[in-house]
């Protein structure tokens, strides 16, 4: 008789833990699936980019629709991400290296704390490269960007050329070449 009670335990204790980790299943794919549904289309090579408009660093609200006839860099980055740091000198060096042109370069912090985290590291680092905040990620999301660095480059209507994932070196004298080519071409 103790041996029977014993079995039924075991068995009790078995289904607690398989319905245990079925429900601790479900919520961990219910969170996995209402983070993918927070982010938008991700955004290719071919695709519109979508509209978007966000505050610069002084508050002034850029909007991307303005901005049709040049070739735009958006390139949303964030002080807290190593990769985004060493790299937004470079895009700082290709701003001043193409700026009187038909182009316009839109650095989109996703800093929390918007323009006081972005700000003070900008004057540290004596940077000038334009950045407008997105400090709810809500239009990095739209673009389906969720891992920084990344950078959109769209032609004169809006339409992605490229997109990198990942750092890059924008001072390379071979993407400044290109960005010339495409600015160029009429």
């Amino acid at each position: 008789m103790e041996s029977r009670f014993s079995k039924n335990s075991s068995m009790k204790q078995i289904v607690f833990f398989i319905v245990l980790v079925v429900a601790v299943v479900l919520i961990v794919v219910g969170f996995i699936a209402k983070d993918r549904k927070s982010v938008g289309k991700i955004i290719t090579k071919g695709d519109k980019a979508p509209e978007f408009r966000l505050p610069d660093m002084n508050g002034q609200i850029v909007n991307l629709s303005d901005l049709r006839g040049k070739i735009v860099i958006i390139h949303f980055w964030a002080t807290w991400c190593p990769p985004c740091v060493e790299e937004i000198p470079t895009l700082d060096y290709l701003n001043q290296q193409l700026a009187g042109s038909d182009f316009a370069m839109l650095a989109i912090s996703v800093d929390e704390n918007g323009a006081q985290g972005a700000g003070p590291f900008l004057k540290q680092k004596g940077l000038n490269v334009p950045v407008l905040l997105d400090p709810d990620r809500a239009v990095a999301m739209r673009y389906g960007t969720f891992k920084f660095p990344e950078t959109y480059i769209l032609d004169r209507a809006g339409i992605v050329q490229y997109k990198i994932i990942g750092p890059g070196d924008w001072r390379d004298p071979s993407v400044i070449k290109l960005l010339k080519d495409m600015i160029a071409s009429r």
